[in-house]
């Protein structure tokens, strides 16, 4: 087979690549999710939760509370970890890196990480408190996991954060 007529295959191939994906995307546009509401979806979790279980007034009240005791929390953990990210990087510039407080700097980032995740895990142990009747435990355990995917925790979204994800492994440990 000569080149011209190769390229024609190919180019056929190609054509009817296109076409078959350009099909599927155009008879599954109906089957999508629809979109998330502006802000991350807080919102929706809190109405999900409240809509999935049922809570009465009173419960909506301890939740209420509930919420912004976490939010609290989190935004506190995230403008630490924030600066500490600051101050890690910012060790780029110096010539002479003290590599224990580079360690150090690292520790404190991930325990800023480790105690969001622990305020999350007791928020939603308290949230299940509040579920006085069987049915109300029974269903906040299945949709626990539901909610946990919609949070988001600040910034954060998908992998490496907002500019995605990582462009490499990390570096290898210090062997001293």
């Amino acid at each position: 087979m000569d080149n011209s007529k190769f390229l024609k295959v190919v180019i056929i191939c190609l054509l009817l690549v296109n076409i078959g994906t350009l099909s599927f995307m155009w008879t599954q546009r109906g089957h999508m999710p629809p979109p998330q509401p502006a802000g991350g979806g807080r919102g929706s979790v809190e109405e999900f939760l409240t809509r999935e279980l049922k809570l009465n007034e009173q419960q909506q009240q301890q939740y209420e509370v509930l919420r912004k005791e976490h939010h609290e929390g989190v935004v506190h953990y995230d403008e630490l970890g924030k600066e500490l990210k600051d101050r890690y990087f910012a060790m780029l510039h110096d010539s002479h890196t003290d590599s224990a407080l580079v360690k150090q700097l690292a520790d404190s980032i991930a325990d800023t990480r480790k105690n969001i995740e622990l305020i999350t895990f007791y928020h939603f142990k308290k949230v299940r408190a509040i579920c006085t009747t069987d049915e109300q435990k029974k269903k906040f355990d299945e949709v626990i996991g539901e909610a946990l995917k919609s949070m988001d925790h600040g910034p954060r979204k998908g992998p490496g954060g907002p500019q995605g994800p990582p462009d490499g492994p990390p570096p290898p440990p210090d062997r001293r």
